[in-house]
């Protein structure tokens, strides 16, 4: 059973074990009372009282936490950054003058966009073009010097060179003149350098490509200024996707129409979503995009953004209360599920809570529930908890744990100045309520790392997050969907054919295909509470590399409906074989020739995936599945096989980093 001291490392495990010592003879038993508790308000109101908890209250002292942020470290490291560059060792330098950037504090203008050039530069030297104009844009947005300022306009100039986009570099080149007129350089070099600007201005004033770029750039333009705001990768749930309930099974997701393989049937952004701390530093803490020229957040140095724009993003939402408290979250040893429940209460504001409180235990449908706005926290307080097979010494660590969050949101400014004791309770009583309906309904969140070396490829968890609607899914050992992600943003597709009225299933980690139907049994068990009853557990299905070689598994297409399997070996002479089940002859001539047929498909698709071709790929493997599926039957090898390769083609659509 999963609870917040699972993780063993950490103070917060060693708080828990003091305070049990300190309890003495009565910690049984006064945890045990906890069974009497009918709400997660009593249960807080409960512990919060236990003279023994307030003791240990001495040994859980939260305070901010900026010791991330010093001048003197930061010109350290540009020093070291400094010494990288002129020895040509340019990502060594471009990681050391990010590393300066990130620890100068906010006030430190001046040394902020120096490093910012100085990063620009050795970005340059990589030929990371895109990279080098966004640090020169920054450098320049801060006021850069302007005896210095025509070095960024010529290295400008230089980055719109390579990219081919003459108008802009013809703009750079004209910026570099006038600034010079400000720079103290000798009469010779500003000489060399204004000719050097000329000469490519008029070389390429008179190359026919720029005036047609430039002539394309305006209508961009026009059109951007034009165009209504939109939102990138915009929520969606097919409508082939029907989100029903029943006693036996919960809320599940249900094929309202007939789904073919590869139909895209949910994309949905995240309720909130927390980054591992290993990624803390190469992804965006927002979006989890891998950035390599991020931004700082101006308090702390715990955590890194992809632009401007994340930054303040996750400043409005949680970061301005997550600020100084992340390093403390992460010395605790709390999970990143305990994270994930902080940041639900603190991407809210408290009055937003306390208005709502009132309405969270009114049961709503499935389809009130998914109705609901997309950021409403009823969205996920109703998702399953399993509250009625919690145990007493559950309860005590959760409602622990919701303590400990509850005093970080505290010290980072959640309740104001001046905390009411009602109000701090009312939100400790909604995180221990995350923290129960995190426990089974987070989803990890995946990069693909791909190593061209050995062309081998791994999908990594790089952070945490809660899907509303995913959430309703059920699970299946032979998942009838892969799931894949841009950013945080989750994708849903089908990886079979679904009749009208099945239920669609996701997975929850243990795939018939790997794992012993009593190992997966025994993990869903410990981790979700359910046992499941999908038909590869029901069958016992073997493992992909038990499945027999020797049958092949035909439908019967019999005219009376006839679900049953066929099993033939591959040397049967007998195309008419008779069904045992509803006693009529199937002609397995069709099958056979499937067989024959998708070999060379499946050779075709291979290829194309093995040349970075996925899309083709993808149409090629969505083709093989659905022709499959019409005359055979899995679990069959073959098919196996090609589902895994359509899996494999979705995955490369979204976060994948290419290792050497």
């Amino acid at each position: 059973m999963k609870t917040p001291l699972s993780q063993t490392t950490g103070f917060f495990a060693e708080y828990y074990l003091k305070l049990k010592d300190q309890a003495g003879p009565s910690c049984e038993s006064d945890i045990a009372k906890l069974s009497t508790c009918k709400s997660d308000e009593e249960r807080v109101a409960y512990v919060e009282k236990l003279p023994w908890v307030q003791a240990g209250d001495a040994n859980l002292v939260v305070n901010q936490e900026f010791a991330g942020k010093s001048a003197s470290l930061a010109a350290e490291i540009k020093e070291r950054a400094t010494a990288a560059f002129k020895a040509k060792k340019w990502l060594e330098a471009m990681v050391l003058y990010t590393r300066s950037y990130v620890a100068l504090p906010s006030e430190n203008v001046a040394e902020i966009r120096v490093v910012l050039a100085n990063r620009s530069a050795t970005l340059y030297h990589m030929q990371k073009y895109q990279e080098c104009l966004i640090d020169i844009r920054r450098a320049l947005d801060l006021s850069y010097p302007k005896d210095l300022i025509y070095k960024l306009y010529e290295r400008q100039a230089r980055c719109y060179l390579a990219l081919k986009d003459y108008p802009h570099t013809i703009e750079s080149f004209k910026k570099c003149i006038t600034a010079m007129d400000d720079s103290t350089l000798a009469s010779d070099k500003r000489a060399k350098l204004n000719l050097d600007a000329m000469t490519m201005i008029k070389m390429l004033q008179n190359d026919p490509r720029s005036a047609k770029q430039e002539a394309k750039q305006q209508k961009q333009k026009i059109a951007l200024d034009q165009a209504k705001p939109v939102k990138l990768e915009n929520e969606f749930v097919s409508p082939l996707v029907r989100i029903d309930s029943n006693r036996q099974e919960g809320r599940f997701a249900r094929a309202s129409a007939d789904v073919k393989p590869g139909d895209e049937l949910l994309v949905e952004r995240p309720f909130v979503s927390v980054l591992l701390e290993k990624f803390a530093k190469t992804h965006c803490e927002n979006c989890f995009m891998r950035t390599v020229v991020p931004v700082a957040c101006p308090r702390c140095a715990d955590v890194l953004y992809c632009s401007e724009q994340c930054r303040q993003e996750a400043s409005k939402k949680y970061h301005k209360y997550e600020c100084g408290i992340v390093p403390i979250i992460w010395r605790s040893g709390a999970s990143i599920n305990n994270h994930i429940a902080l940041r639900i209460i603190a991407s809210k504001p408290l009055d937003y809570f306390l208005k709502l409180k009132p309405t969270i235990d009114e049961e709503l449908t499935p389809e009130q529930l998914i109705s609901l706005p997309k950021d409403d926290f009823r969205r996920v307080a109703q998702l399953e908890r399993h509250q009625g097979e919690r145990q007493p010494s559950n309860f005590f660590q959760h409602v622990l744990m919701a303590r400990f969050l509850t005093h970080c949101l505290r010290a980072g400014g959640y309740f104001g100045a001046e905390p009411k004791p009602a109000e701090v309770s009312i939100i400790c009583s909604l995180v221990l309520r995350s923290l129960q309906f995190i426990q089974f309904n987070t989803h990890e969140v995946a990069e693909l790392h791909k190593f061209s070396s050995s062309g081998r490829e791994k999908s990594i968890f790089i952070g945490g997050a809660i899907y509303p609607t995913l959430a309703l899914f059920n699970h299946s050992c032979d998942p009838g969907v892969v799931r894949y992600f841009r950013g945080t943003t989750i994708h849903i597709n089908s990886v079979r054919p679904i009749e009208a009225g099945l239920p669609i299933n996701e997975n929850y980690g243990p795939m018939y295909t790997q794992d012993e139907r009593a190992e997966r049994q025994a993990r869903l068990k410990e981790l979700y509470w359910f046992e499941c009853s999908c038909d590869a557990c029901i069958d016992n299905w073997p493992k992909f590399d038990d499945l027999p070689r020797d049958v092949i598994r035909f439908r019967c297409d019999a005219p009376n409906n006839c679900s049953a399997i066929i099993e033939v070996p591959p040397s049967c002479n007998d195309f008419m074989v008779k069904c045992v089940t509803c006693g009529e002859i199937t002609n397995i001539l069709k099958g056979l020739k499937v067989m024959q047929d998708t070999e060379m498909m499946t050779r075709t698709a291979k290829r194309l995936y093995e040349t970075g071709e996925y899309l083709k790929a993808l149409a090629k493997f969505i083709d093989l599945i659905r022709i499959m599926y019409e005359v055979l039957a899995p679990p069959f090898p073959d098919f196996c096989e090609n589902q895994q390769h359509l899996k494999d083609c979705f995955l490369n659509l979204g976060n994948v980093y290419t290792l050497d």
